[in-house]
C-alpha cells in the first residue's frame, strides 16, 4: 500500500505541475484582476500541496500491512439512505428552500452516520447551514432556493 501511495502521489504532482504550467501560459492576473488561468492554478497548487503531503506521510509510514474492507463490511443500508436523502435534496431544495432542506439534510446524515448525543447533532447542523448561508447568501451574493417560507 505504501508504494501505491508514493505513485499516486507522484502522479498527482505531476499532474498539478502541468496544469500550474498551462494557467501560467493563459494568464493568471491578480486576486483584484484575476484570468482565465487564476482559478486553475490555484487548484493546480492545491493539488501539488495535497500530493506532496501525501508522499512525504507515505514515505514515512511504517509498513504496516492494513486490512481491506470487503463489500460484506460495508453497511449497505446506510449508503442506500445516504443516495436517497442526497436524491431528495436534490428534488425538494426549490421548493422547500435552502435553510430547511439543508438543515433536513446535514441533520438526517449526521443522525445515520455518527454516533453522539442527538442535542450536539442539532448544534452542528445548524452551525453548518448558518455558516453555509451566511458564506453563499451574504457575502457571495448567491440566490439560494427560499421556498415555501421565502427566508
Amino acid at each position: 500500500m505504501k508504494r501505491l501511495d508514493q505513485l499516486s502521489g507522484f502522479f498527482w504532482l505531476f499532474i498539478s505541475i502541468i496544469v500550474c504550467v498551462e494557467s501560467i501560459s493563459v494568464r493568471i492576473g491578480s486576486f483584484q484582476n484575476p484570468g482565465p488561468g487564476f482559478l486553475p492554478f490555484g487548484s493546480g497548487i492545491a493539488l501539488g500541496t495535497l500530493a506532496i503531503i501525501l508522499l512525504i506521510t507515505s514515505t514515512m509510514k511504517k509498513r504496516i500491512e492494513g486490512k481491506v474492507i470487503s463489500i460484506r463490511e460495508v453497511d449497505l443500508a446506510k449508503v442506500i439512505l445516504f443516495l436517497i436523502s442526497i436524491f431528495l435534496y436534490a428534488l425538494f431544495l426549490s421548493w422547500i428552500g435552502y435553510l430547511i432542506m439543508t438543515l433536513g439534510l446535514i441533520l438526517f446524515l449526521l443522525i445515520i452516520m455518527e454516533r453522539s448525543r442527538l442535542w450536539i447533532k442539532i448544534i452542528i447542523s445548524i452551525f453548518i447551514v448558518l455558516t453555509s448561508y451566511v458564506i453563499f447568501y451574504k457575502l457571495l451574493n448567491i440566490n439560494l432556493p427560499r421556498g415555501l417560507f421565502w427566508f
